[in-house]
């Protein structure tokens, strides 16, 4: 299984940095994670790579997570625009990287570095960008390794050492320095530290030792910076470039009103801008894509973009009739480059199979198609919320922990950006269980199915209030069951009764089973408990109420206004007592169980 594409980058960023301790377990599990596994990683990783990046905090932590959420948006939105070429995606990634890496790389070399830090991780970064040693143009034959060499020997050239012969060794290494293989940084550290220890022990001047670990101060500084950019050269190619955009903007600043300007913009500005993404998303793809992209006539570029909406819509309520749907495949199949549209003609299918009912057919197609090999754009994440919703609907009894994974990953590092408005109040969209990556995955997936389906489902558009049985309901059964019975005791109970009072009741009359006040009521969904439901009943079913689906006592709970509201709160209180009352109950049993076979036994010893 695959991580999540950009939460890759950012395992091999961690990397680059030396961060992995040497049985960091962390390392060996990534692949087969969780994306809120990635999250909680990087809640650490994150701060680990600003404290080296950033030490001065030019940014404040805060701040600098909002960069890399930044990064993360851009990239989701990069790989959703749909790439018709015959190149394959790994080609098509280099290219985004090359186009996209090497200003975001200038800006934050240029915005988080402090004047005259000569300690900062960027400061030799920054001299060498600039200096002759590094090329800057594309025509510049010039090796960036051979430059770097050139530069440490010569920054070692510029430092005060009344004594030399120590430095063989590392002098050595940085000659060393090779296109096809990287340095260790646990090895520039020992190198510099067996340097320190030989002049240390030398018949030198004490004054002269403090100047000397000064200087190697800075020497490995020098060097761990500039190791870090070779390693960037040897994934990306692209350092040539930065220290072009570098360059012009140490001369010439930043036009806020370019593209280059547009992206420090989205980046640096406080808040989130979907405009000013979709800004600078176009140009990249213009210079990235657009050259080796195949033309694509009107008629089916525009079904191309439709198919996506039928999906990823779920404020369009727009009908398609079967002939629709036929004339979208029959224009898939006739036109000019037809073979890039393929994938798109397997994914018109599956949602002809299920707009029949076919949904065994469609299931069947869907794990056909290998994700990896579909074209960068929207199509991954597309056959995976078809695919992940087509379990929750076929195998919602086989689905366990961590089942769901792949698919759910593909989603994600696919799916682009979203902005859904909900009807909620405050509190509700900040929970754990709805601040789960893969909770909500797995939600959107669910609620996009059902909208697609009801606008494909030209069988039952006679009765629109019936539930179409190619859709996904009944998730909220459980729920919907166990608040039925909460409604009963509420409605035989003065509303002036208490949180305590209430819990008192539905222990007393066995109100709830123990799974319904303690356990996981929605399977598919990690810790969804019933206080855990009603905390954020609204986002939930906001995704998980299928259209037309009745829920009336759910519905009863639900609602923005402050009579539901306060009622939510009195329940959840209530369960929450309910819960602690019954475990003090049933830690009192076990310890008289206990005692009773004490007792037993020691009835057993004197018969013996």
């Amino acid at each position: 299984m695959g991580t999540h594409a950009f939460a890759d980058m950012m395992y091999r960023l961690y990397q680059l940095f030396g961060l992995f301790d040497k049985d960091d377990e962390r390392r060996e599990v990534r692949r087969n994670s969780s994306f809120s596994f990635h999250q909680s990683f990087f809640d650490q990783g994150c701060n680990d790579v600003i404290r080296i990046i950033d030490s001065n905090e030019v940014f404040s932590p805060e701040e600098r997570r909002e960069v890399f959420y930044k990064y993360e948006q851009l990239y989701n939105a990069l790989m959703h625009i749909p790439v018709f070429s015959h190149l394959d995606n790994r080609q098509i990634t280099k290219r985004y990287l090359q186009v996209a890496l090497p200003p975001i790389v200038a800006l934050d070399v240029y915005n988080s570095l402090p004047p005259d830090d000569e300690m900062h991780f960027y400061y030799h970064i920054h001299r060498f960008l600039i200096s002759t040693h590094c090329p800057h143009e594309s025509a510049d034959k010039r090796k960036i390794y051979a430059g770097v060499k050139e530069y440490l020997r010569e920054y070692i050239r510029t430092l005060e050492f009344h004594y030399t012969d120590h430095l063989a060794s590392l002098i050595n290494f940085i000659n060393a320095i090779k296109v096809s293989s990287g340095q260790k940084e646990a090895t520039i550290k020992r190198l510099i530290k067996d340097c320190r220890s030989e002049y240390d022990e030398s018949y030198i001047p004490e004054k002269n030792i403090k100047l000397n670990s000064l200087n190697l101060n800075k020497i490995e500084r020098a060097y761990l910076s500039l190791n870090v950019l070779l390693a960037f050269e040897r994934k990306t190619s692209a350092v040539t470039t930065v220290s072009m955009h570098y360059r012009h903007t140490v001369n010439n600043g930043i036009n806020y009103n370019n593209s280059y300007g547009i992206l420090c913009r989205y980046i640096y500005s406080k808040g989130y801008d979907e405009k000013l993404l979709h800004y600078i998303t176009l140009p990249f793809y213009d210079v990235a894509v657009r050259p080796v992209s195949v033309t694509i006539d009107e008629k089916p570029y525009r079904y191309v973009h439709e198919l996506k909406w039928f999906i990823f819509n779920t404020r369009d309520n727009t009908k398609y009739s079967k002939w629709d749907l036929a004339e979208m495949a029959s224009c898939f199949n006739s036109a000019a480059n037809s073979d890039v549209l393929i994938p798109y003609a397997q994914l018109l299918q599956t949602i002809i199979f299920l707009s029949q009912d076919k949904t065994d057919e469609a299931f069947r197609l869907v794990n056909k198609i290998p994700l990896a090999t579909l074209p960068i754009g929207y199509l991954p994440s597309a056959f995976s919320v078809i695919k992940l919703a087509l379990k929750v609907k076929l195998e919602r009894k086989k689905i366990r922990n961590q089942t769901l994974l792949s698919v759910i990953n593909s989603t994600l590092s696919n799916q682009g950006t979203f902005t859904e408005l909900i009807a909620a109040n405050q509190g509700e969209t900040d929970s754990n269980i709805v601040l789960c990556a893969d909770n909500m995955t797995i939600m959107r997936a669910i609620k996009m199915y059902n909208h697609m389906i009801r606008k494909v489902s030209y069988s039952y558009e006679d009765s629109p209030s019936d539930v179409c049985p190619q859709a996904i309901f009944g998730i909220l059964d459980e729920i919907e069951c166990a608040l039925g019975k909460l409604s009963i005791l509420i409605r035989e109970t003065d509303d002036s009764i208490d949180s305590n009072e209430l819990a008192r009741l539905i222990v007393k009359n066995k109100t709830l089973t123990a799974r319904e006040l303690n356990e996981n009521l929605v399977g598919v969904l990690d810790k969804c408990t019933l206080y855990n439901f009603l905390s954020s009943i609204n986002v939930f079913i906001n995704y998980l109420r299928c259209p037309e689906e009745e829920l009336g006592h759910i519905r009863i709970f639900a609602g923005v206004t402050e009579k539901p509201r306060r009622l939510r709160g009195k329940i959840c209180e209530a369960l929450r007592i309910a819960s602690e009352i019954r475990r003090e109950g049933e830690f009192k049993k076990k310890g008289k169980t206990t005692r009773r076979q004490q007792k037993s036994a020691g009835a057993v010893r004197k018969s013996k």
